[in-house]
């Protein structure tokens, strides 16, 4: 690799930092986040160091939207991409005394000479499912915007003057009604995308096959794991999600219990425990699991927490095998 570009991207501006081979700083600029700006800065560079998209490395932070321009542009134009994770970066710098856009996107660009090697980079088929991300994202907006309705309806409205309280209930009513709609088309538009790429309709399936888990799991698996290319194991997707227990202990004296971590992916891990509620209630393996352990006195949260653990690695069965699960016939006690 020759040069290494590191990007800070905001709503207005991109700032850009160039390293050559040696890491030695060439230059720094901002330029406005529109696409025929970022062309002009790179057809200068190329004039100017000879920057190249198949000898060099550009890295970004995950900034959703505001990095949808750039990330067309570099499958359009076949940069090679990296869009990293901003803890990763975060944690690399150290102890920061100096913040602004022009340092990070000087630490971006050291980040990636220095981590190159495990590098994920940003491809077509990424492309595809980030509008898969957009979609669930939106249909989380309206599911949470329709929850608060309801929570006006019956408990915020309650205290009102009556006849105040009866129109904020009709207007909260016609809310809800029409927030319906709008996560049933949603829902209708994340399926039409699943169906369009075979790769994420296959792996849609294949999950689909487990009990338990539901479209919405589905949907959030194939996208927000990249097609299941950022995770190699149960283990490493459990520990995205913070299910995965993890031991807390220091020495001989001080001691405690095991714990799951709370830097995950938190709408991950309220799927999975929505699953898990799902799979103890019905009739099946993972129910006579539960009732198991709960009758050897293991705590509900731990056990259902365990049933996550379990259907994780069941999720990365089908994946890895690329069979659909096979529900295996429960004896009636």
């Amino acid at each position: 690799m020759e040069h290494w570009i590191g990007i800070d991207v905001s709503s207005a501006t991109l700032d850009f930092a160039l390293l050559d081979e040696k890491g030695t700083h060439l230059e720094s600029a901002q330029v406005d986040n529109e696409r025929k700006t970022v062309m002009k800065l790179m057809g200068a560079w190329r004039k100017r160091y000879g920057v190249m998209p198949e000898r060099s490395l550009i890295c970004m932070e995950a900034t959703g939207h505001y990095t949808l321009m750039l990330l067309n542009m570099v499958v359009a134009q076949q940069w090679r991409a990296w869009l990293a994770h901003p803890n990763d970066i975060l944690q690399s710098m150290g102890i920061k005394r100096v913040k602004n856009d022009k340092v990070d996107a000087l630490r971006i660009a050291q980040y990636a000479r220095t981590f190159h090697e495990k590098a994920r980079l940003f491809t077509a088929q990424n492309l595809k499912l980030d509008r898969l991300k957009h979609l669930i994202t939106r249909r989380k907006h309206l599911v949470r915007s329709r929850a608060r309705h309801r929570t006006h309806i019956t408990d915020l409205n309650r205290y009102m003057d009556r006849q105040v309280r009866i129109e904020f209930d009709r207007m909260d009513e016609r809310q809800i009604k029409l927030e319906d709609k709008l996560v049933a088309h949603v829902d209708d538009l994340i399926l039409d995308e699943i169906k369009a790429d075979p790769q994420t309709q296959r792996q849609y399936d294949l999950l689909r096959t487990i009990p338990g888990v539901g479209p919405q799991l589905a949907a959030y698996l194939v996208a927000f794991t990249d097609g299941f290319a950022r995770f190699n194991t149960p283990r490493q997707l459990s520990c995205h999600a913070g299910v995965a227990p993890f031991e807390r202990s220091s020495g001989s004296s001080v001691r405690g219990r095991t714990q799951v971590s709370h830097q995950a992916d938190k709408s991950l891990k309220t799927l999975l425990h929505m699953s898990a509620l799902v799979s103890v209630r019905e009739p099946g393996e993972l129910r006579q699991y539960y009732e198991r352990k709960r009758a050897e006195g293991k705590k509900p949260i731990l056990v259902v927490n365990a049933v996550r653990n379990k259907l994780v690695h069941r999720i990365c069965a089908v994946i890895r095998n690329n069979k659909p699960y096979e529900v295996r016939t429960v004896a009636a006690n």
